[in-house]
């Protein structure tokens, strides 16, 4: 009966590390695509919006950048932080898309991969414990029989 529910534990984790593994190619796919049809140009952090999370604040930075046709566009970040990441009047890189300049993502690793990336490293660490438990069960059953 032991051997039952850790072999399902095993399985739940593997099945949880290719669950990650699936999120890790789609997060890079939406990456991936938002970055192909996008603009890059410089923006200036002008601001930052407070917001109330469960009793704690975090900082969302506003963005201010100037499109290719020329046109002004303030935008929110979409990562916020319990600290200021920026500093006022910082210029940071920044990814718009052509035909709608409110789309924008700050052009920095954390903004764009670090989701994939922990999602890859939970996936293969998921799949390998998985694999892990499993095995090990499977000798475990092997040696307990005559």
């Amino acid at each position: 009966m032991a051997f039952r529910i850790v072999e399902l534990a095993g399985r739940l984790v593997l099945a949880l590390g290719f669950g990650c593994l699936l999120l890790a190619v789609y997060l890079s796919w939406l990456t991936l695509s938002f970055q192909r049809d996008a603009a890059r140009v410089d923006g200036e952090v002008v601001s930052y919006r407070d917001v109330n999370d469960s009793g704690s604040i975090r900082y969302v930075p506003r963005v201010r950048y100037k499109t290719a046709a020329g046109e002004i566009v303030t935008i929110d970040v979409q990562v916020s932080m319990t600290s200021r990441r920026f500093t006022l009047g910082e210029t940071v890189p920044i990814d718009y898309k052509v035909a709608k300049p409110t789309d924008a993502r700050v052009a920095l690793f954390m903004d764009n991969w670090l989701g994939p990336l922990i999602s890859v490293v939970i996936g293969l660490a998921g799949v390998a414990g998985g694999f892990l438990v499993r095995r090990s069960i499977r000798r475990e059953i092997a040696k307990s029989r005559p």
